[in-house]
């Protein structure tokens, strides 16, 4: 029995050291190209969930790379190039939902059963209101398409607001065509 174990563990640490190894080149492999992006003149990347604008599903992920002068948008094997003389506006919205649960407490109708009876079990379980709030962040990019009419890119991008907001702190400082003028 004392073998198995051993095996056992021996086995365990083998994989652990392995995993370890091919995780750390894939590091060196990442930070490498990312490193060479930046010489390319990247300025911030994000990975987030594409809601709406891309010829690509919603809900995939993609990968915004912004540049100087342009934002590239990669979602699977589709490459998307907006140039940023188009751009004529970026921000961050959120959107806050609120949801209601009622749930009834078992833990608390056996409790209420045992101290006070079948009055206490139906007090001790009855149903209370249970309120979760979810907040969602996204990423809106405002540009003139070809037809120099106005048009939206949106991303879910809750989970890197902090990249998001960088992103568009330095698009409002950088900024120097002005605002836009339509005529309707």
């Amino acid at each position: 029995m004392e073998f198995v174990i051993i095996i056992f563990l021996l086995i365990f640490i083998v994989f652990c050291i392995t995993m370890a190894v091919k995780t750390s080149g894939l590091k060196k492999k990442q930070k490498k190209a990312i490193k060479e992006l930046k010489a390319q003149g990247l300025t911030h990347q994000i990975v987030a969930k594409h809601t709406y604008g891309l010829p690509v599903a919603e809900g995939l992920i993609c990968t915004i790379q912004a540049y100087k002068d342009h934002i590239d948008f990669y979602s699977g094997t589709t490459h998307i190039k907006l140039d940023g003389e188009k751009i004529t506006d970026m921000c961050i919205k959120n959107e806050t939902e609120i949801q209601q649960q009622y749930v009834s407490s078992i833990g608390g109708a056996v409790g209420g059963a045992v101290l006070f009876g079948p009055l206490g079990a139906m007090i001790g379980g009855r149903a209370k209101k249970k309120t979760a709030k979810t907040t969602t962040f996204y990423f809106i990019i405002t540009y003139k398409n070809a037809d120099a009419a106005l048009a939206y890119l949106g991303f879910d991008v809750s989970g890197c607001v902090w990249q998001a907001n960088k992103l568009v702190d330095e698009f409002h400082q950088n900024n120097t065509k002005g605002s836009t003028h339509i005529e309707l």
